[in-house]
C-alpha cells in the first residue's frame, strides 16, 4: 500500500474512527429544522447534546457550577455585546416584563447560569417578601397551637401535635430558603 503525504491511500481516504451513523427515522426532518433554527450543524448540535448528557450523568448536574464565597465584590468589569435590532427589542420587552432593565436582566441571567442560584427581579422580590411574611405569621400561629396543646394534654386527641410541629419546621425551612434567595439577589458575591 502506498500512502500519500496527507495520510490517504492513493485515491482513498482512511476510515474515520470518530464517526457514528445513526438512523433518525422520523426525527431527521425536525432535527435538521431545529439545527437550522439554532444556527448550528447537526453534528455540532449532537456533540453538544452528548457532552451535556455525559457531564450530567458523571456529575449529577447539568453544568459545572462555580463556588461562591461571602466576600463581597463590586460589579465593575464591562463587556460589549452585539445584538440584532430584533434581538435587542425582544430583550427589552422580556427584561421589562420581568421587572428589569436590559443590562440587569443580562447580568442576572449570567449569574444564574454561572452559579445555579436564582436571580429575581423587583416584582419577584416583592412577592417573595410578602410570601415570607405570611409564612412566618402562619408559623407563629402553629407554634401557639402547639404550645396550647402541650399545655393541655386533654386536647391532644383533636390534633396531631407531630404534624403541626413538622409543618412548622417545613415553613421555617422554606422561609430561610426564600430569605437566602432574597439576600443573594441583593448582595453580590465573589465567584471562586
Amino acid at each position: 500500500m502506498i500512502w500519500a503525504g496527507t495520510g490517504e491511500l492513493m485515491g482513498h481516504r482512511p476510515k474515520r474512527t470518530t464517526t457514528v451513523t445513526v438512523d433518525l427515522g422520523e426525527l431527521k426532518a425536525p432535527w435538521q429544522t431545529w439545527c437550522e433554527q439554532q444556527g448550528v450543524t447537526p453534528s455540532h448540535a449532537l456533540r453538544n447534546a452528548l457532552r451535556q448528557a455525559i457531564d450530567r450523568r458523571a456529575t449529577g448536574t447539568s453544568a459545572p457550577r462555580l463556588r461562591l464565597s461571602p466576600k463581597r465584590e463590586r460589579a465593575t468589569a464591562r463587556i460589549e455585546l452585539n445584538l440584532t435590532i430584533s434581538e435587542l427589542a425582544a430583550l427589552k420587552r422580556m427584561a421589562g416584563h420581568e421587572g428589569y432593565v436590559p443590562t440587569k436582566w443580562l447580568v442576572a441571567m449570567v449569574r444564574t447560569k454561572l452559579t445555579g442560584q436564582p436571580q429575581v427581579g423587583q416584582p419577584e422580590l416583592e412577592t417573595l417578601a410578602r410570601s415570607n411574611q405570611q409564612l412566618l405569621a402562619l408559623g407563629r400561629n402553629l407554634n401557639q397551637i402547639a404550645k396550647v396543646l402541650n399545655a393541655a394534654p386533654q386536647n391532644r386527641a383533636a390534633f396531631r401535635v407531630e404534624v403541626i410541629t413538622e409543618l412548622s419546621r417545613v415553613i421555617q425551612a422554606h422561609t430561610k430558603k426564600v430569605s437566602d434567595v432574597l439576600r443573594g439577589t441583593v448582595e453580590r458575591w465573589h465567584i471562586q
